[in-house]
């Protein structure tokens, strides 16, 4: 297995084409904003109810948010496999759909667990290039974690086949992850990526977020605006970053790092929100 691994680390000069490009503009432009709207989660959990307890709220989630980014510089190896680990379950507690514990959780490890792992194993080469970028140094402890959990995985899948098999209403989810996974098999792993990020995880979870919103005592241009507000921060930050790092840093891995990076350190403190408070509320 470690042979395998480190026949890797030539594909770091493999670098990207416009493609990729593309793929992450549009993961900035498209699937950030899904999580600027937990200003407007917060408001309706009750967080806006005073000035106080808004700028608590804000402070605690931009602390939450630069702790992780302190810990990927650290701990980057470590970092990155958490940040694996809790995306898998991000996705794929999204993508399924209520029931008995057994059968969510099974549906949420296989949905999150072919974004995750099988777009990493798909395309080995490609995905290392983004790794060791996010790293900065050997990826090997990554892959080992990845190898382990696709045996997992494997598993997981066949006992969501026989789930499927077993319950009709499941058989359209099921049907949708057979054709993510045929997507992600001939689609480059940042464009496969992508597709799912925009057009599957950010419109579902804005679909659903709204429709609670919605219930809410706050407008929804208030909603909106507040969203806007927050995605231009966002916006506004990883211009700022990428200003200010050395003019010797590779384009491809100073893009990637911020992209990845601050994806990782917003996941936590939405995950938090989201899938801790809101989505139990």
């Amino acid at each position: 297995m470690i042979n395998a691994i480190e026949a890797l680390t030539p594909s770091v000069a493999i670098g990207f084409d416009l493609l990729s490009f593309l793929a992450l503009a549009a993961i900035v432009l498209i699937g950030l904003p899904h999580g600027a709207f937990d200003g407007a989660v917060a408001l309706a959990l009750g967080y806006g109810k005073t000035v106080q307890s808004i700028s608590v709220f804000f402070l605690g989630y931009i602390a939450i948010a630069a702790s992780v980014v302190v810990f990927w510089m650290v701990f980057s190896d470590v970092a990155l496999i958490l940040f694996l680990t809790i995306s898998i379950w991000h996705f794929g507690i999204g993508d399924s759909q209520p029931g008995a514990w057994l059968q969510r959780t099974t549906q949420a490890l296989a949905h999150g667990g072919l974004v995750v792992i099988g777009i990493s194993m798909l395309h080995r080469a490609e995905v290392e290039f983004i790794f060791f970028h996010l790293i900065g140094s050997e990826t090997i402890l990554v892959w080992q974690f990845l190898y382990l959990t696709t045996f997992g995985l494997l598993i997981v899948l066949l006992a969501y086949l026989v789930l499927a098999l077993w319950t009709p209403s499941l058989r359209i989810r099921f049907a949708e992850l057979v054709g993510l996974g045929v997507t992600f098999y001939f689609l480059p792993p940042l464009v496969g990526f992508t597709l799912y990020f925009c057009g599957v995880h950010s419109v579902r979870h804005l679909r659903c977020t709204w429709a609670e919103l919605r219930a809410s005592s706050y407008a929804p241009s208030t909603l909106i605006l507040l969203a806007l507000f927050l995605t231009l921060v966002s916006w506004i930050a990883g211009i700022l970053v990428f200003w200010q790092m050395p003019s010797a840093a590779i384009m491809d891995g100073a893009i990637l790092r911020i992209i990845f990076i601050g994806l990782a350190a917003l996941t936590v403190p939405h995950m938090l929100l989201v899938d801790g408070l809101f989505r139990r509320k």
